[in-house]
């Protein structure tokens, strides 16, 4: 039967040589006391162990994570095992992010207090950390990047589809390109529904979370794991992250999704987690490898995940050296790490190679050297596990870091790093595109190539990105090259580590030809939009126009046809009485309303004639029309009695000459007219300021009336005599020429016709 005390010494020397620190609590007056802490928790936190058995486990967790540790202490109380990462604060003041995994530690069937494994982050994170930013780098170069990748545009078409996902799900990009209707995502779930790049598009929804485990959402970039049973032979674990596609104009045109295959991962986390959860049986179900072995490395212990790891039976491997398992090459390196342990330095962690079967894999070693009261070497423990794939994750690094620079220098596009504010590193392209060498850019301030007016704006965007703190993805300034062309650029960029130091990661293009063929359009389109405002605006005026002169036509004609009509009547009915007198007033009164018809219909001939029939065009002196127009209106004037005064030296003018004198006419004509018969009429004709103007003494227009005057049959006098169509004539004539016309007045004693006409130099 086994000794008890051995047990117990034994699982002591195992918790003391753990790389994982270990702590147990009881509940004593409320509080979680701790009770028992090995070496490797102490180190975490910078303390002596004698400085934590006693106290809280709270007292050393940071106080934003404290509800993250109540909520799960709550959970032991029920007997549950709980996962959750925290961050520890080390004396130094600095935290360390850790998981821990809490189990309730059980007596009498009650939860008396709690047992934790706490595992350090920080390996974990880094690597993270890299491949986040290998990521980022190497986002202009997806077709060729080791993750399968997919992309779709905002109506759910398949954009991308790059060779990493061909390999994956063994379907072409040449089958799926184009494809919608969620047709992506049959490969990996057999039937259609939308993944997390439409997730990005549609909307984020708090209930996917029933979907997919760990989805998280980091501004407008989702991240979450899935399972799938269906995809590969015993199911999948996939990683997810899909994010916007913007525009050169930061408009969201798509989404793109990364996957990653992590069952493998998955596997060793969920077999680690199983392990702490049982951390009674922490030597023979923990996920690593626990073994104990004498100076010359043959076994003495080893737990049954050893065992299975190797395909070994536990009465096989024990009394063997375990350096059978590792490379001839490695097996002197390793002996002298394990051989060097001291009382003052007990402890060293190493990687090597191991023999599995035919393969050969990396493994991570802590060793321990259990020593005697008087110092000497009584045996080794050691923990270990299988990092093949970290391993494999940091070759795919640094693989990738070796394409980036492959394929950096052969883009077309120029490609910088920036470093305080300085080129460290330009591609051939970016060579070409700023003028300057590569020598002569390195170590060369950025603002140097700005163009002086976007330096400002483009130092606040650098120094947004440097703090972490968000920004354009993209943006368009101007440089000036080294032979002093100003160029346009557009431009993208992103923080990445180099040597431990934080830079910008930039990409840009030259766009030159492009901001002058956009700024051609633009003043096109601006005078496109223009001539069709204008052009639209004249036919909403001819429109209106129209609708007046067959309102007017229609009334004016009628009305005289109806006065025909009824004296036509009366004067039968005279005629069979042989009142003859009565009659003939009625056959004058006739004729009258003939001849208003007549000049009616003459002068909307008239008016539709000009603008189609055009006479040549005549240099004429002004002076010389308004004679030809004062000749054809002699007998009016003299019967009247106007006085006209033209003044002397007005300047020729390019006109069609009869109908500039029609509108000389009817402007004359006019101002007679509307003088009062009890007022001698007094006009003025002269030109002033590249202004011709016809000025009367008469009734004056009032100001609301100025504009009307110039509409179909309007008249300001409805009794005067006319149709009421001079004046659109005189409009009509005068805007054929690419003149204009309006009125200036009193309102009550002068009226001035002014003009435009096209003067000849």
């Amino acid at each position: 039967m086994p000794d008890p005390e051995i047990d117990r010494e034994l699982a002591s020397q195992i918790l003391n040589s753990l790389g994982q620190g270990v702590a147990a609590s009881r509940i004593v007056d409320g509080r979680w006391i701790i009770e028992y802490v090995n070496p490797a928790f102490a180190q975490m936190l910078g303390v002596p162990v004698s400085e934590i058995v006693g106290r809280s486990t709270e007292d050393f967790v940071h106080p934003d994570d404290i509800p993250r540790l109540l909520e799960s202490r709550a959970k032991r109380l029920k007997g549950i095992t709980t996962s959750y990462e925290v961050r520890l604060l080390r004396k130094d003041g600095t935290t360390l992010r850790v998981l821990i995994t809490g189990a309730p530690r059980i007596v009498d069937n009650q939860p008396v207090g709690g047992i934790l494994v706490i595992t350090d982050l920080t390996d974990y994170y880094t690597v993270l950390r890299q491949l986040k930013s290998s990521e980022r780098r190497l986002m202009d170069i997806l077709e060729f990047m080791p993750d399968p990748a997919l992309g779709i545009d905002l109506d759910g078409r398949v954009i991308f589809w790059n060779r990493a996902l061909e390999a994956l799900t063994g379907v072409k990009k040449d089958q799926m390109l184009g494809r919608g209707n969620y047709e992506y995502s049959i490969p990996f779930y057999g039937r259609r529904r939308p993944v997390l790049a439409d997730l990005v598009i549609q909307g984020y929804d708090e209930s996917l979370q029933e979907e997919y485990r760990n989805l998280h959402r980091d501004g407008d970039v989702l991240t979450a794991e899935v399972f799938i049973p269906t995809f590969g032979p015993e199911g999948s674990h996939l990683w997810l992250k899909a994010a916007p596609i913007y525009s050169s104009e930061g408009e969201v045109e798509g989404a793109i999704e990364v996957i990653r295959d992590i069952t493998e991962n998955v596997k060793k986390v969920n077999a680690l987690r199983l392990s702490e959860a049982r951390y009674r049986s922490i030597v023979e179900d923990m996920p690593f490898l626990v073994c104990r072995f004498d100076r010359d490395g043959v076994l003495t212990f080893v737990n049954e995940n050893y065992c299975r790891y190797f395909n070994l039976k536990r009465e096989d491997i024990i009394g063997r050296s375990f350096l059978e398992l590792i490379p001839e090459d490695e097996r002197e390196e390793v002996l002298r790490r394990f051989r060097g342990l001291t009382p003052e330095r007990p402890y060293v962690t190493y990687v090597h190679r191991v023999k599995k079967g035919n393969e050969i894999r990396w493994q991570r070693w802590t060793d321990r050297a259990i020593f005697g009261q008087n110092g000497e070497v009584l045996e080794y423990q050691s923990l270990g596990e299988d990092i093949t794939e970290e391993k494999r994750i940091e070759d795919a690094l640094r693989e990738s870091e070796n394409r980036f620079r492959v394929l950096a220098e052969s883009t077309a596009a120029g490609i910088a790093i920036m470093r305080d504010e300085r080129f460290v590193y330009v591609n051939r392209a970016g060579e070409a595109i700023l003028g300057y060498s590569r020598n002569e850019l390195i170590g060369l301030p950025v603002w140097m190539v700005v163009h002086p007016e976007d330096a400002a704006w483009l130092k606040k965007m650098y120094e947004r990105k440097m703090r972490g703190e968000p920004a354009p993805p993209r943006y368009e300034f101007r440089i000036i090259t080294k032979s002093r062309d100003v160029r346009w650029l557009d431009y993208a960029s992103a923080t990445m580590e180099l040597e431990g130091d934080k830079t910008l990661l930039a990409t840009f293009i030259d766009i030159t030809e492009r901001r002058r063929a956009e700024e051609e359009l633009r003043r096109f389109k601006d005078s496109l939009e223009q001539m069709v405002k204008e052009r639209t605006a004249e036919l909403e005026k001819r429109n209106m126009e129209m609708e007046r002169f067959v309102y007017t036509v229609s009334h004016d004609l009628r009305r005289p046809l109806i006065t025909i009509s009824g004296l036509a009547g009366l004067a039968e009915i005279d005629i069979e009485k042989g009142d003859v007198e009565k009659a003939r007033k009625s056959l004058q009164t006739i004729i009258r309303s003939v001849e208003r018809m007549d000049l009616l219909l003459s002068d909307i001939l008239e008016l539709s004639r000009i603008g189609r029939v055009i006479n040549p065009p005549e240099d004429v002196p002004f002076e010389l029309l308004v004679k030809d127009a004062i000749d054809q209106l002699a007998e009016v004037i003299k019967k009247r009695g106007a006085e006209l005064n033209v003044a002397e030296g007005m300047p020729t003018v390019r006109v069609d000459r009869e109908r500039l004198i029609e509108a000389v006419v009817n402007l004359i004509d006019n101002s007679i007219k509307y003088t009062p018969k009890d007022k001698r009429p007094v006009i003025e004709i002269f030109y002033r300021d590249g202004v011709f103007f016809v000025r009367d003494n008469g009734i004056g227009i009032p100001e609301n009336q100025r504009e009307k005057v110039f509409e179909l049959f309007y008249k300001v006098d409805p009794k005067s005599d006319g149709t009421g169509v001079g004046l659109p004539i005189v409009k009509r004539i005068i805007e054929v020429h690419g003149g204009r016309i309006w009125v200036e007045s009193d309102g009550c004693s002068w009226t001035a016709f002014c003009f435009t006409l096209p003067v000849v130099s």
